[in-house]
């Protein structure tokens, strides 16, 4: 049976991009479709741990790239875009290694933290960009609809009855169907009662004599996306898309959010008085704390009991709490599986993870001759963070002994 993960508060870029594709129509949930295949393999990464701090892969971004060049009709357009993308996938990257979000779950995270600030903050900009593109559209407008496509498709349909009729008349003859069954579709499109699949608004705008229009294309993409999204997202995004509202810079905003929400998060917590964690930490790194093996298994043990309550989140610190004191205690082999446990738990909900768990992961499959483990471990802090390994396999037992030193070894690792 497959092990399964919890689920870090921090949605992956796989599963943005995937959402993002899906919601606007422009990859179809049909398994017959390689790029869908290819973006539902990074989805749910909790089944493949080892890949989720990795970068979204290069070939499935420049596939989606090329079907949204398709779809626009306009591979300039599309590269501005994606140029777009790329720099929120590296603020949201940076994001993701700097912050502590260990006490909350993906759900709590989204909606108190990243929908509130980051989300909605980078959807209002990619609105401001179309609107300054291709004006002639109010976001402001699509954002207030309960069902934005249809308010769209009314506006693209200036004349009313007439170009419905001849939305209708277009699908009659291309797919050899009846005109009253297309007549009676359109209406659930229109009155918001069904979303149509992207073929059918290319469909629509063909009908219109738009079929080929950059900026019809762009808006009625994102007509759809805006109605797959949840009518209080939609809120959230109108709200930072106007300036009146005196919002505080990005990152201030999420930090406060965050900071707030986890503290009104820390005090609904019932966990257990003892809390050993500060002296655990000092006697797996402070060298002039007595050596006493005994008293390390006793505060761990302690710490394991505390965070009863919130063990889910909290277990990859004991894990590499556990496989630290394995590696000063002589034990190396056991200690590395701890590592790739605690990397597995805390990848996305623990700063920490970033900026000493991988280094000291490199350091340890130094030791142990592990080549898989240090391609793995070095390209992960080299996209990430910072090592003092110089990157020769020949200053690995130095890199061991900088991060492991002799004054740190326990009694038994002689």
């Amino acid at each position: 049976m497959a092990q399964k993960f919890p689920v870090p508060p921090f949605p992956s870029a796989g599963e943005l991009v995937y959402e993002i594709c899906i919601r606007s129509g422009l990859v179809p949930t049909n398994d017959k479709d390689p790029l869908y295949n290819e973006l539902k393999s990074f989805k749910d990464e909790r089944k493949r741990p080892a890949l989720r701090p990795i970068r979204f892969p290069k070939h499935v971004l420049v596939d989606v790239e090329k079907r949204l060049a398709g779809f626009i009709k306009s591979e300039m357009h599309a590269f501005l875009i994606f140029g777009a993308a790329r720099q929120f996938f590296e603020m949201y990257g940076a994001l993701i290694v700097t912050t502590d979000a260990t006490l909350f779950s993906r759900k709590q995270f989204e909606e108190l933290v990243l929908w509130p600030s980051v989300f909605a903050s980078m959807s209002a900009i990619f609105l401001e960009i179309f609107s300054g593109i291709f004006p002639g559209v109010d976001a402001n407008e699509l954002l207030n609809h309960p069902a934005p496509l249809s308010l769209h498709l009314r506006i693209i349909c200036k004349n009313g009855p007439a170009d419905f009729k001849a939305i209708c008349h277009f699908r009659a003859e291309k797919y050899n169907i009846q005109s009253d069954n297309c007549r009676s579709t359109l209406d659930d499109w229109l009155n918001g009662e069904a979303v149509p699949r992207l073929e059918n608004c290319q469909d629509i705008l063909d009908a219109m004599n738009l079929g080929n229009d950059t900026s019809s294309l762009v808006w009625m993409l994102t007509a759809r996306l805006l109605s797959k999204t949840a009518p209080h997202h939609r809120e959230q995004i109108l709200y930072h898309l106007k300036p009146e509202n005196g919002l505080p810079e990005l990152h201030e905003l999420f930090r406060g959010l965050k900071r707030s929400a986890a503290w009104e998060l820390g005090e609904k917590l019932n966990i257990g008085p003892d809390r050993p964690y500060a002296k655990l930490r000092e006697a797996l790194f402070n060298p002039t704390v007595p050596r006493d093996g005994a008293a390390v298994d006793d505060m761990i043990a302690r710490q394991v009991k505390t965070w009863e309550p919130i063990a889910e989140n909290t277990m990859h610190e004991i894990e590499w709490f556990r496989g630290r004191y394995l590696v000063l205690c002589g034990k190396p082999e056991q200690a590395y599986e701890h590592y790739l446990t605690a990397y597995n738990l805390g990848a996305g909900r623990d700063p920490n993870i970033y900026r000493e768990v991988i280094d000291e992961a490199l350091a340890l499959a130094g030791k142990l001759g592990n080549k898989k483990g240090i391609r793995r471990f070095s390209k992960l802090l080299h996209m990430h963070w910072t090592t003092e390994w110089d990157g020769e396999e020949a200053s690995l037992p130095e890199h061991f002994e900088r991060k492991f030193p002799k004054s740190l070894h326990y009694p038994i690792y002689t």
